[in-house]
């Protein structure tokens, strides 16, 4: 009398058939997935943080309530406010307020942070931006350089 033996084999999922949500369970079974992930809203505000202050002429972000503005009028910080993320189901809805250098052409700064903001949430998460708003909360000299340079020697 023979045995039969059943071969176990790793089920790899055909991107063609599957559908969002599914996930292949024999040769050609399809189940829903329990599993979900979530992206938080701090993902969404560290990628908004993040790649903002890399857009040329902006300077820091700006507090928006008075509070804020003495805190950092007197070296604290607060990210509360300065970053306002909604999210709803797959897509986003993102305000920042910033401070851009003095001369810079407010709008094309304003445009290229939106088109920052924008790309690099659909590209990181893969959920959908409807609508960025940049609120310019005042204008600042750029940061001024050093320009002698550190020989290492007291002078």
């Amino acid at each position: 009398m023979a045995i039969e033996r059943k071969e176990k084999r790793l089920l790899i999922p055909d991107p063609g058939k599957l559908k969002p949500g599914m996930v292949k369970t024999t040769d050609d079974e399809y189940a829903t997935a329990e599993d979900t992930i979530r992206i938080s809203e701090n993902v969404i505000s560290a990628i908004v943080r993040k790649y903002t202050l890399e857009v040329p002429g902006v300077v820091r972000f700006a507090a928006n309530s008075i509070v804020g503005g003495l805190a950092e009028m007197i070296g604290r910080k607060s990210p509360e406010g300065n970053i306002v993320v909604n999210l709803e189901g797959e897509s986003v809805v993102v305000s920042v307020n910033l401070v851009l250098t003095f001369g810079v052409k407010v709008p094309e700064v304003a445009a290229m942070v939106q088109e920052v903001i924008r790309t690099r949430i659909e590209e990181l998460t893969g959920k959908k931006v409807q609508l960025v708003n940049v609120t310019v909360f005042d204008l600042d000299e750029p940061p001024k350089r050093n320009d002698k340079p550190l020989t290492g020697e007291a002078g």
